[in-house]
């Protein structure tokens, strides 16, 4: 499966597929070491799933070309996976556009529980793409995902999400000091969040 087939199963709203070439950040270097990208340890799902996450920046995508207003809600499922419903609008166009999909824990035998999906919107989920490297369950979680397209070169997604439409200013040093540590500011794109310009209902489901 292609790099743009995994990640467009991530937080964004998928609305198109395209060419690797198109698509993602495109870096000049391999995957970063796992131990420099470490994953949310002893993870919590009902915690993590219980609520609407915002996306408050990403590093941009193709397939969410002028993508704004995006949101995510995750529902637990009887045989253990989570629905997942991603939506955005296109502004100055404030329908909201969604798309379902199905998720489920990378490695669920392994302890202690890792913060890691398996996130699909066609075919079984059987990617591992959705990567928490941290979160507070109540404000903010930060989502990456990598694969190398080559010996030297490399493919990344990013996004910064919160369960408020703006981090909360009680834990903005604290988010923007993880971005420094794992992202690369300048990329990531902020995804507009107004309610002035976001017309969603906040009990859209």
């Amino acid at each position: 499966m292609s790099f743009l087939a995994d990640v467009r199963c991530l937080f964004v709203v998928l609305v198109a597929a395209g060419s690797i070439a198109l698509a993602q950040r495109i870096v000049s270097q391999p995957c970063p070491d796992p131990a420099n990208r470490p994953v949310v340890q002893y993870f919590d799902l009902q915690r993590y799933v219980d609520g609407r996450w915002y996306e408050i920046s990403r590093y941009d995508q193709h397939f969410e070309k002028d993508c704004d207003c995006g949101y995510a809600t995750y529902t637990p499922l009887a045989d253990g996976s989570v629905r997942v419903q991603n939506c955005c609008e296109r502004l100055p166009n404030t329908t909201v556009k969604c798309s379902i999909g199905k998720a489920v824990v990378s490695y669920p035998d392994v302890f202690p529980l890792e913060g890691r999906f398996n996130v699909t919107f066609g075919g079984p989920p059987k990617n591992s793409n959705y990567w928490i490297l941290d979160t507070d369950y109540d404000n903010y979680a930060l989502i990456y995902y990598c694969k190398n397209l080559s010996e030297s070169k490399s493919a990344e997604a990013a996004w910064v999400l919160s369960k408020q439409r703006t981090i909360h200013p009680s834990v903005q040093d604290t988010v923007d000091g993880l971005v420094d540590k794992y992202f690369v500011r300048q990329d990531m794109r902020i995804t507009e969040q107004s309610q002035a310009k976001c017309k969603y209902d906040t009990n859209d489901v």
